[in-house]
């Protein structure tokens, strides 16, 4: 009994890694609270080994140098625009996320973990969004799935659930060839829990998507097998627009009449009070926020009393000034935390984008490859997402995206160094 006592202890780590990996994409869209304690619970390990084992743990290479540079740097912007524009902790508090991807990272490095967690855990949650979607659309008749957060953050997070999953495709198939199957169909219900939202923002992620992963194969197939790839996924598309149920083209005939109204419109009409028109309106606020604030902006949480002044002005629709924030994570970073802020949320993004691009040319197994893929993948989604909703600025979203980075990059470096500790 003591023997198993003492196994069950020393494989703890594991599987409390091997859990999380399936519990959190699992539960971060149908139970509230899960995924903040299971970031938290790896952040404040991380941060215990990084005290620990401290010579050990700030021994790094220059990818994770650049790694933690950027997300440093992010969150000192976050706390200096909060010092100079006042001091808003809400702000705060979301981007701590970011810089706590470094210790889940750390942890993770050291620790190491299966990928058939990681792979099966992201197709379990594009499932399990799917399944939300319906339940909630087809039998209570919700207009919008949504489950226990906003409908573009659940559409937007189950579509790169989805999207992310198929990173894996080569995975299941070396185990076997039937097990494409479930990247596959995880994809798919990425594509229908989006589309049961009608977040059509997030949709714009979708073709950024598509040639990332048509970037990838262009080497592993023929040009004959990619353009069959083209057009079934083009028959694809157009059978979800054709689809009245989907309400896909509703939704794009809807898109379409709002910007003709937006111009047919005067700035004080309440035909630029859609929700495309109150984004463009926002956008614009944004803008002039930003020119007469450049440097650094005017700190989080004074978007909306500065917009509305542009409104009371007439400079702006009065819809300009109906959120806290532009709905666009690029103005809101322009009129927060100005050119500066800008610059640092740019540097957020494209630095691992930057590394993932290096793994998938370079790296030296096939799951390095892919893990980096998917990295790529959760970056661009996200980058095509901040057109139309703030994704770093909503907690639940913010969490999503630093805990993934972490795991990614973490699981890269196990890859890596696979063959140098077989070595040694």
């Amino acid at each position: 009994m003591f023997t198993s006592f003492y196994g069950i202890k020393r494989n703890f780590p594991t599987i409390f890694i091997s859990f999380s990996l399936i519990a959190y994409p699992v539960t971060v869209l149908l139970i509230p609270k899960v995924n903040g304690l299971i970031f938290g619970l790896f952040a404040l390990t991380g941060l215990v080994f990084l005290f620990t084992y401290r010579q050990r743990s700030v021994q790094t290479n220059r990818e994770e140098a650049l790694f933690y540079t950027a997300v440093s740097l992010f969150f000192m912007m976050s706390l200096l625009i909060t010092i100079i524009g006042g001091f808003e902790y809400k702000a705060i508090g979301k981007y701590l996320h970011l810089i706590l991807a470094i210790p889940i990272y750390i942890y993770l490095r050291q620790m190491g973990f299966k990928l058939q967690y990681l792979w099966m855990g992201l197709v379990a949650g594009a499932v399990m969004a799917a399944g939300i979607a319906v339940y909630e659309v087809v039998f209570l008749n919700l207009p919008r799935a949504q489950s226990l957060t906003h409908p573009i953050i659940f559409g937007d997070l189950a579509l790169v659930m989805g999207c992310m999953s198929m990173a894996c495709l080569g995975w299941f198939k070396q185990r076997a060839n039937w097990q494409i199957i479930f990247p596959v169909f995880a994809v798919l219900c990425g594509v229908a829990a989006s589309v049961l939202s009608v977040a059509r923002g997030g949709w714009v992620a979708v073709p950024f998507i598509v040639l990332v992963f048509f970037w990838y194969i262009k080497s592993q197939f023929s040009f004959k097998q990619i353009s069959i790839f083209a057009v079934m996924l083009i028959i694809f598309i157009g059978v979800i627009y054709a689809i009245p149920q989907t309400k896909v083209s509703y939704q794009v005939d809807r898109t379409l009449t709002s910007l003709q109204q937006y111009g047919d419109s005067e700035i004080t009409s309440a035909k630029r009070a859609t929700s495309v028109g109150t984004r463009l309106e926002m956008w614009q606020a944004s803008w002039v926020i930003f020119l007469e604030n450049p440097f650094v902006g005017v700190g989080w949480g004074h978007y909306k009393e500065n917009a509305q002044e542009l409104v009371d002005q007439g400079l702006r629709n009065r819809s300009a000034a109906r959120f806290d924030h532009p709905h666009n994570e690029y103005f809101s970073a322009l009129a927060h935390a100005g050119l500066f802020g800008f610059v640092v949320l740019m540097l957020l993004f494209l630095t691992p984008a930057s590394l993932f691009v290096k793994y998938i040319k370079f790296g030296k197994t096939p799951d390095s490859q892919r893990l980096a893929l998917a990295g790529l993948v959760l970056i661009v989604a996200y980058m095509a997402f901040g057109i139309s909703e703030p994704m770093l600025y909503r907690s639940r979203s913010v969490n999503f995206f630093g805990f993934y980075l972490a795991i990614f990059l973490a699981g890269i470096y196990q890859e890596e160094h696979k063959l140098t500790n077989k070595r040694t």
